[in-house]
C-alpha cells in the first residue's frame, strides 16, 4: 500500500492503544524512528523522508526524543522512577511540533553526540537526557536500550498523504521473493502490478548474506550521513 502511495489507518497493537490512551496521542498515527531501525520490529524496513516543501500544521505535535510506547509502559527506566501521572506530564513537555522537529533533532545530535554516527549505532547520549530541568534523567545503561534515546516521529493518519515519501525498502531475499509472488497473484490490475514491480526493482535493497536487514539499513544511513 505504501508503494502505491496509499495509507490506510494503521491497526494499533493493544500496547500501542494503551500508550496512546495514557499519553493522549490522537489521530491514529504512523510511528517512525529517526535514522534508526530495530531488529525487534521485524525483517522489513521502510525508509521514508519528508516530501520537499512539506508544511506541517502549527498545532501538529509528534516528535519525542524517546520511544513513546516504551515510555508509557515503563520499559524506559528513569532516575528517579516516575509514576503514570509524572510520565504523562513529562511526555507533554517533551512532545514537539512536527513543524521544525528536524532542527531540534540536529541540535540534539550536536549537543549529545557531536556526530551522528554514535546515534546511528544506538549509543547513549553524552549528558543528562532529557535536560536536568525536567527533574529526571533516562538511565543510560541496562535495562534501557537504544529505544530509550532514539527519536520517534508520529504522523497522524490524516496528515501522512503527500507529506512523506517512501525512498527505500530493505528486506531479505526470501521476503522479497514471497512479496513478488504475491504481487502477481494479487487482485491489483496488471498495470498497477507492473508499476509496483518496477518500483521494487529500483528501490528494494537486499542485504548481503553476512549482514542482517537492520545492519544494512544502518550502514546505508551512515554513508548518507557522512555525505551530508
Amino acid at each position: 500500500m505504501a508503494i502505491q502511495g496509499k495509507w490506510p489507518a494503521p491497526a494499533a497493537s493493544p500496547q500501542t492503544c494503551e500508550a496512546e490512551s495514557g499519553l493522549g496521542i490522537l489521530g491514529k498515527p504512523y510511528y517512525f524512528y529517526v535514522l534508526r531501525a530495530e531488529d525487534s520490529f521485524g525483517l522489513v524496513v521502510f525508509v521514508l523522508s519528508e516530501a520537499e516543501g512539506v508544511v506541517w500544521p502549527e498545532d501538529a505535535r509528534g516528535a519525542t526524543p524517546f520511544d513513546s510506547g516504551g515510555w508509557w509502559l515503563g520499559i524506559t527506566r528513569t532516575k528517579p522512577p516516575l509514576d503514570a501521572t509524572a510520565r504523562q506530564a513529562a511526555f507533554g513537555k517533551q512532545d514537539m511540533p512536527l513543524r521544525g522537529w528536524q532542527d531540534a533533532f540536529e541540535q540534539y545530535i550536536r549537543v549529545q553526540y557531536g556526530t551522528v554516527s554514535d546515534y546511528l549505532e544506538g549509543r547513549a547520549p553524552k549528558s543528562g537526557h532529557p535536560p536536568p530541568a525536567t527533574g529526571f534523567t533516562i538511565i543510560k545503561e541496562q535495562p534501557n536500550t537504544a529505544r530509550a534515546w532514539t527519536w520517534e516521529v508520529r504522523v497522524p493518519h490524516d496528515l501522512i498523504a503527500d507529506r512523506l515519501t517512501l525512498k527505500k525498502i530493505y528486506m531479505t531475499e526470501r521476503n522479497l521473493n514471497d512479496y513478488v509472488d504475491w504481487l502477481w497473484r494479487s487482485p491489483l490490475a496488471d498495470s498497477e502490478s507492473v508499476k509496483v514491480d518496477r518500483w521494487i526493482s529500483d528501490h528494494v535493497k537486499v542485504p548481503t548474506q553476512d549482514e542482517s536487514v537492520v545492519e544494512a539499513v544502518r550502514e546505508s544511513m551512515a554513508l548518507e550521513a557522512a555525505h551530508d
